[in-house]
């Protein structure tokens, strides 16, 4: 699963977007990923949280995505490229 956010704050003129992954690792466990930082510019945060139930993982997913629409992002349809 993956969903993609932006903000964008015009009065401050910053553009934002965070990116919010859960996927399963070669040993089995689960892969929570979060990727943000400004759009359009160098820098950003990464941060990786690991889960070996993914019930557990698929809840604090849910928390993360809607803790980043309190925050005032907004979901963006992702396209995947075909292989």
């Amino acid at each position: 699963m993956q969903i993609r956010f932006e903000k964008f704050d015009y009065v401050e003129g910053r553009h934002r977007y965070c990116i919010v992954r859960l996927s399963q690792t070669l040993f089995g466990e689960w892969c929570l990923e979060q990727a943000k930082g400004p759009i359009g510019s160098p820098g950003g945060q990464q941060r990786r949280a690991y889960f070996t139930q993914h019930g557990e993982a698929v809840q604090n997913f849910e928390i993360l995505r809607d803790t980043q629409i309190k925050r005032g992002f907004v979901p963006i349809p992702v396209q995947l490229g075909l292989l």
